[in-house]
């Protein structure tokens, strides 16, 4: 009995190890035939949608931005011109006024500027006495004179007759020597009045220099008088104004400034490159008269004045570096511009032909574009950066007629095959649109890529919580809505813009 129940547990084990070995022999060989019966699905190509242009041969102004101060190249320091007391003061003289040419701006007390006009008055007519008196003396001198000269006349002809009597013998030597004595003294006497003659002419020069200076005297006075009223030379606005009723003030004393708004012109410091593109090209290192606009920027409301470029300044400043021109600007007045305003500058480049004007995010640093070549395979040349403006290039050298990408990602590559599509729109959010429902365009995601959007994802710190969790969710899946995928990539290529 005892064996027969060893015999019966020794077949039950033995018939449950053979069953577990052909289980596991069904199982072996179920799982290779089902292996190597299974089709393997080659692996597809990645591709990735870009935006893409067309590269245009065109012509283009290039526009230099700088920035500079409005001036004036008129001005005028308003001075006392002369000592005393302000007893009269317009309304108008105070800063930021305007004053009309010959206006009348202020007056200095006029008691001692009328005491001087009547003290040269006084001069002059006594000037003129003395002349009056000179010239009479003159007259009479002149008269001594010419009878002095008939005395002379006289003696010389008793003298010849009575020399004449004595070789006749028919007088004595002594009245011959009594004639010529009195010749002698005649002579004399002429001698005396014609030198009587040249001073009386010497007074009447200096009596008509004394009637110069009494006339110059009294125009000067009278200028005095005149200024004490003083009146705007020019039209134009006032500043630094420093003067009140009453008070007294000395002469030459600066009290405003008075500036002619029709001259303003702007001071704009450029970069030594810019400044060479500005300059003639007849070498004389004058500069393009280049049209500009000068914007000033009033928060609300933008005021901009055309102009021309006039001159470069006559000297440099190393410390600050780059160059100093200057421009005129047409019609200023007549705007809310003044002078000590800053302004923007644009600067209107000769035109440039044969060149393409692309997005900034298509080109590297050093000018590389990637441009679509055979079978929307991407392919990289290099462009020539002649000009960069804003978010904008302008480049040479490059196959005009060709597509090419307007963004460069990180992951876009020569060789890598590209899905094309126009430029993208950025009306709506596609996360924030659309129906987690309604993405039914999936796609897949390489390593790199789906690494990139959840690096980006992670560091937004803008996106809310919820948001960025149920877009992490759907990146984390196999296949991710394309229009979520074309979403990041635009955010990422615009530096992390609203999200």
């Amino acid at each position: 009995m005892r064996t027969a129940m060893r015999a019966l547990s020794g077949l039950l084990m033995t018939a449950v190890t053979l069953g577990l070995l052909g289980y596991a022999g069904w199982h072996l060989h179920t799982a290779i035939t089902t292996a190597s019966g299974q089709r393997q699905t080659p692996a597809s190509e990645r591709t990735y949608a870009v935006d893409i242009g067309t590269l245009k041969g065109e012509s283009a102004k290039p526009l230099i931005t700088a920035y500079g101060q409005v001036r004036a190249w008129t001005t005028l320091e308003v001075r006392a011109p002369a000592q005393g007391q302000i007893v009269d003061l317009s309304p108008k003289f105070r800063d930021g006024m305007t004053v009309q040419e010959n206006e009348l701006l202020f007056r200095v007390e006029p008691e001692t500027a009328e005491r001087r006009v009547v003290d040269a008055e006084a001069a002059l007519a006594q000037a003129h006495s003395e002349l009056a008196e000179a010239k009479a003396v003159l007259a009479h001198l002149k008269s001594e004179v010419s009878s002095a000269e008939l005395q002379i006349a006289l003696r010389k002809g008793d003298l010849e007759r009575k020399n004449e009597l004595r070789a006749k013998k028919l007088t004595t030597a002594s009245a011959a020597d009594e004639a010529a004595l009195a010749l002698s003294a005649a002579e004399q006497a002429l001698t005396a009045k014609s030198q009587a003659l040249i001073a009386g002419e010497s007074r009447i020069e200096l009596s008509e220099r004394n009637v110069e200076r009494a006339e110059l005297a009294l125009a000067d006075s009278k200028k005095a008088l005149r200024d004490a009223n003083y009146r705007a030379p020019f039209t134009g606005r006032l500043d630094e104004v420093a003067v009140t009723l009453g008070r007294r003030v000395s002469q030459n004393e600066k009290l405003a400034t008075l500036i002619d708004p029709t001259t303003l012109e702007v001071s704009v410091r450029l970069r030594p490159q810019e400044f060479a593109r500005v300059l003639s090209a007849e070498g004389n290192g004058d500069l393009d008269p280049l049209p500009i606009t000068a914007v000033l920027d009033l928060h609300d409301r933008t005021v901009e004045v055309s102009g021309v470029l006039d001159r470069a300044a006559a000297v440099t400043n190393a410390v600050q570096g780059g160059r100093i021109v200057f421009a005129t600007l047409n019609d200023a007045h007549e705007s809310a511009m003044r002078s000590g305003d800053f302004v923007t500058v644009h600067i209107q480049e000769p035109m440039i032909a044969n060149v393409a004007v692309i997005p900034s995010q298509a080109a590297t640093d050093d000018g590389h574009i990637l441009i679509v070549g055979e079978d929307d395979r991407l392919k990289e040349v290099e462009a020539t950066i002649v000009r960069r403006q804003d978010d904008t290039l302008i480049v040479s050298g490059v196959p005009f007629g060709a597509r090419f990408v307007m963004k460069r990602l990180p992951y876009l590559a020569p060789g890598v095959k590209v899905e094309l599509r126009s430029e993208p729109s950025s009306a709506a959010d596609p996360i924030a649109s659309q129906p987690q429902g309604k993405r039914t365009e999936m796609v897949s995601l390489s390593h790199e890529q789906r690494s990139a959007l959840i690096a980006y994802l992670k560091s937004n710190t803008r996106m809310p919580s919820a948001k960025r969790e149920e877009t992490l969710k759907a990146l984390a899946e196999d296949a991710a809505p394309r229009q979520l995928i074309e979403h990041l990539e635009r955010e990422i290529a615009r530096g992390g813009g609203r999200t």
